[in-house]
């Protein structure tokens, strides 16, 4: 499996070759995807336009993965996933949004609720 990794402060975008997601793919891809958070941002966007399968085991690694983001306070946000692919995740801790650049908006937009909450927070508490 190959990609590239476009880092920014917010977010990493990972970009997969991979055309099948099972559970070798997935587990490097987890692998890449908790280095990431552990070195730089909590939010992690995968676009997986490539892929046209996804077997059970693959789908096991995902949601796992989604998990452990939020318990990290982070998120996983799918990009670019066929219908087939997001139908599999309906109850998962996974984010599916069509497109890269819709992505990036909604990590600035969840960023900045999260801030106006925290200040409501600080403000009820004086």
């Amino acid at each position: 499996m190959n990609y590239t990794i476009e880092k920014k402060d917010e977010y990493s975008l990972i970009k997969t070759d991979a055309t099948t997601l099972d559970q070798q793919t997935c587990e490097l891809l987890r692998a890449k995807v908790l280095h990431e958070v552990a070195s730089s941002s909590k939010y992690v966007i995968v676009n997986v336009q490539e892929v046209e399968s996804c077997n059970a085991d693959g789908t096991r690694e995902l949601i796992k993965l989604g998990k452990e983001l939020l318990e990290k306070d982070g998120l996983l946000i799918v990009t670019c996933a066929a219908d087939s692919l997001t139908r599999l995740f309906t109850k998962a801790d996974i984010t599916f949004i069509p497109t890269d650049i819709e992505a990036v908006d909604f990590v600035f937009m969840d960023q900045l609720e999260k801030q106006v909450l925290n200040m409501d927070d600080n403000n009820s508490m004086e």
